[in-house]
């Protein structure tokens, strides 16, 4: 969730994210942990952002996959990136288990 507000992203993030996790993101190390998922989807501040060439797909019918490009002002920084999710459907809804950002 890209947000000015890091408290909200961590609102939305503790709801989605699910229990096993990989996060790749640009200039970091993987992260599988949820805690440290957590904080490094939490930790900037986002503003000034769009999006562009979204696509979902549904793999199957517990599995679905969105991708876009991002251009944004990460904590005054200007940023962009590739970035490509997976989730997976459980009892309580659709979980982020896969999510990478690739610098383009």
């Amino acid at each position: 969730m890209l947000t000015d507000e890091p408290a909200a992203a961590r609102s939305f993030y503790e709801n989605v994210l699910h229990d096993r996790v990989v996060v790749l993101l640009i200039d970091r190390k993987p992260i599988q942990e949820r805690e440290a998922a957590l904080s490094a989807l939490c930790g900037a501040t986002w503003t000034a952002h769009s999006l562009a060439d979204l696509s979902a797909a549904r793999l199957s019918r517990v599995v679905g996959a969105v991708n876009y490009r991002v251009a944004a002002t990460k904590d005054g920084v200007p940023y962009s990136a590739r970035v490509s999710s997976v989730y997976v459907r459980r009892y309580d809804g659709w979980k982020l288990t896969f999510h990478q950002h690739v610098s383009w």
